[in-house]
């Protein structure tokens, strides 16, 4: 019989919290989960564990979520992103979405939101 594997999601937050949360959240709906604490770190991991989802801070000491969604379309990683923010401006969402975000979600996270952005995000890979 085959093994079901499910999909593995890239957390990169700088808040060690919102790893936690992020990931009890993703890991209880049966995900495989990794993290990162920075932009360069997930950028790195984004190439190396060849996650299903991305799942970004958009500010971020260092690398922020908008450079990292800059670096990943110059560089051709074409994992669907999710960004999470606490700005709920419309124009913070449309540069995020400009730039190549799968959605734009806001923090706090709740998992309501979470769960069907992440599934959408997942399925959205699968037909390509």
């Amino acid at each position: 019989m085959r093994e079901v594997v499910m999909p593995k999601i890239l957390v990169i937050d700088d808040s060690g919290f919102q790893r936690k949360v992020l990931s009890s959240v993703l890991a209880g709906e049966g995900y495989q989960v990794v993290t990162a604490e920075d932009g360069e770190v997930g950028f790195e991991m984004a190439h190396s564990e060849a996650p299903d989802l991305i799942i970004c801070d958009l500010l971020m000491p260092g690398i922020d979520g908008y450079t990292f969604l800059k670096m990943a379309r110059e560089g051709g990683l074409d994992t669907p992103v999710l960004v999470f923010t606490s700005d709920i401006q419309k124009s913070t969402r449309d540069i995020c979405m400009g730039l190549g975000a799968f959605d734009v979600l806001n923090k706090p996270v709740q998992k309501e939101s979470l769960v069907p952005a992440v599934e959408r995000a997942i399925r959205s890979r699968e037909r390509v």
